[in-house]
């Protein structure tokens, strides 16, 4: 059985023990400001609101910002017909969610957004996702659309020249971000996780922006 390795649960643990220690001695007094922990990436030290959108998944129904409440998202931007990283990373997203499992860890919404609406229809998505997960999430919408979402995600994409080395119709390649972006239970992007990506790191960062965010709750309700 895959495990993760135990040294970073136990890291994890001790890190949110001692920032509640910390907390409970600064209420003591006058309230420290909240500072995020450091990952590989950034957490959002207060999240980014992300406007309402409306686009399809690979079923054909109709997603909106509505369906990211309530709930954790992993976000991936990239399309079908990327040669390298999007394949390895949706590999690596899935093994993120058989560990998360295994150690009964709440799992995010893992969610592929295409940037390549022209071609990355519903059913060429459904074929494409269920390869790796069939509970992956993935969306497509108009070019306007997929490009809203992508900048209140800080995320960025261009076409770019594909095999005969021009941009042509059913000849492009699409240059993309590579990072992953966390939405937190409020719809709002609280955390970007950079490359490399490693299942452990993944999870840490998770952990870590899971404990702020619930940190920074917390820290209203107490003011």
């Amino acid at each position: 059985m895959k495990t993760i390795p135990t040294l970073v649960l136990i890291l994890s643990a001790l890190i949110a023990m001692a920032g509640g220690i910390w907390l409970g001695q600064s209420g003591n007094d006058e309230r420290l400001s909240l500072k995020p922990a450091v990952i590989q990436g950034a957490i959002y030290p207060q999240a980014k609101v992300i406007k309402h959108f409306e686009l399809q998944d690979q079923h054909s129904k109709t997603v909106s910002k509505r369906d990211f409440i309530n709930k954790w998202s992993l976000v991936f931007v990239g399309y079908t017909n990327c040669p390298d990283i999007c394949p390895t990373t949706l590999s690596v997203m899935n093994q993120v969610i058989e560990y998360m499992y295994e150690q009964h860890i709440e799992v995010p919404q893992i969610v592929f957004l295409s940037i390549d609406p022209e071609r990355d229809t519903p059913l060429h998505l459904k074929r494409y996702v269920e390869y790796f997960n069939e509970d992956f999430l993935a969306l497509t919408g108009s070019v306007k659309q997929v490009t809203q979402l992508s900048q209140d995600l800080n995320a960025v994409f261009r076409k770019a020249p594909g095999f005969t080395g021009e941009i042509s119709k059913d000849d492009y390649l699409m240059d993309h971000s590579s990072a992953l972006m966390l939405i937190n239970p409020d719809g709002n992007l609280q955390s970007i996780l950079t490359a490399p990506h490693l299942p452990g790191t993944i999870i840490e960062s998770i952990i870590q922006s899971k404990a702020y965010y619930e940190a920074t709750l917390d820290d209203k309700q107490d003011s």
